[in-house]
């Protein structure tokens, strides 16, 4: 009755105690040592976003004064697609109006033409690029970057496209640079994104590192970073156990939209396969896969196919929710401390000014390694067994060595009997 009530307290003991050393390995802690560290300013991405006076001009240079006012509408939604186009509808086969609209639907299935003539490229997007004071070429350092809204310009960023050309040009702070401080004029309306090196701007990134930018206006914003790092033991871990992903743990090769990983590119690969799922197709502005296949040429959506997508925008709204996509491990922590009001510049040299820079060089950050190694879940359950049974190795193995003399001479014994 003692041993099986002390085998029952000690099988709780050691349930608890194993569920810790296999869910609870981590443990963090705040490192404060900070004299030789070098912070990687946060990346910036640069996406234009629609301006209708100039949709109108531009449109009205190719098809006319005279156009339906349709026409305005599905270029909008062609080019700076957001999710759905109501007015794809009039130029599907089925369309109330198809039959009886003015607006040529065959003249505008080139949703790439489309795209590439109502969306400037990087050279008239941005000018007057400085980094601590000094002046750089813009489009040096701010490189393409596929996302779901399209192409946008990036710098500091890990996905560029072209990656494997030269090497991109990184923006770091440290105590001889002092904290980073970057400046540069737009030349169109944008959306600007604050994220780490490693992820790309997605539709639920937080609203507090979004920012419209529209030309004319003049904005500065304020960041505070803490960075996170892991020690050398944290990469034995299967990725279960320590429930994060560091940037080359990418989840699947067919699907596989960015070279590295974060929590943003694995949501847009998991809104990739959804659009799939619903529509056997996805919008034409989404990344292309890394490793393409003769199939994905049909994959892109046309006027049909961003109607299902419309359709079905709840849906795929709410199964994009729901993705199972893990934290990156090397995911640092951004806090916008400033930003500017919105007021437009009273000089010529002022508009679109936008400068973007940190507070103070980070004090602190977080360091993650682990909390039970196999050596000291070897050493709590000998200390179990020593409390409830009073074992240790010594006794153990002098327990063994009794049983062999007895066996011996027990042996030894019956050869006697029967010798």
């Amino acid at each position: 009755m003692v041993v099986s009530g002390l085998s029952f307290m000690m099988y709780g003991s050691v349930w608890n105690l194993l569920s810790n050393y296999l869910h609870n390995p981590l443990t963090f802690y705040v490192d404060t040592a900070h004299l030789h560290w070098n912070t990687t300013f946060p990346a910036i991405t640069l996406c234009q976003v629609v301006n209708g006076e100039t949709v109108a001009e531009l449109t009205e240079q190719h098809f006319g004064a005279d156009r339906d006012p349709l026409l305005d509408s599905l270029i909008i939604d062609i080019a700076f697609y957001g999710g759905t186009c109501y007015s794809c509808e009039e130029c599907h086969p089925t369309g109330s109006l198809t039959a009886t609209s003015a607006v040529n639907c065959t003249a505008l299935r080139n949703f790439t033409e489309i795209v590439r003539r109502h969306r400037v490229p990087c050279e008239e997007l941005l000018t007057d690029c400085h980094w601590q004071k000094e002046s750089f070429d813009c489009c040096r350092f701010f490189r393409p970057l596929d996302t779901e809204f399209g192409r946008c310009f990036s710098v500091n960023a890990a996905n560029v496209v072209g990656r494997s050309a030269p090497a991109r040009p990184r923006l770091v702070s440290n105590r001889a640079t002092g904290p980073g401080w970057l400046g540069f004029r737009v030349l169109e309306d944008v959306q600007l994104y604050l994220h780490d090196e490693f992820s790309v701007p997605y539709a639920y990134v937080d609203r507090s590192l979004r920012e419209t930018v529209l030309w004319g206006m003049r904005k500065e914003i304020v960041v505070r970073v803490i960075e996170m790092e892991n020690k050398d033991t944290v990469l034995e871990l299967p990725i279960w156990r320590r429930n994060c992903r560091f940037p080359w743990e990418t989840v699947n090769d067919e699907h596989q939209l960015y070279r590295h990983y974060s929590f943003s590119t694995c949501s847009i690969e998991c809104f990739w396969i959804t659009q799939l799922q619903f529509c056997n197709c996805t919008h034409h502005l989404m990344p292309r896969p890394l490793k393409p296949t003769a199939r994905d040429s049909t994959q892109i959506c046309s006027f049909e196919g961003l109607t299902c997508l419309t359709e079905h925008s709840v849906e795929i709204a709410q199964a994009r929710k729901q993705c199972s996509c893990l934290s990156s491990c090397v995911e640092p922590e951004y806090f916008v401390i400033h930003k500017s009001e919105d007021f437009f510049a009273e000089t010529e040299e002022e508009e679109g000014r936008v400068t973007v820079r940190l507070l103070s060089l980070p004090y602190e950050r977080f360091v993650r390694n682990i909390a039970k190694t196999e050596m000291d879940l070897f050493i709590a359950l000998g200390g179990l067994i020593g409390l409830f049974y009073g074992m240790s190795l010594l006794t153990t193995i002098d327990f063994l060595m009794h049983v062999c003399r007895l066996t011996i001479r027990f042996l030894a014994s019956c050869r006697q009997r029967h010798g």
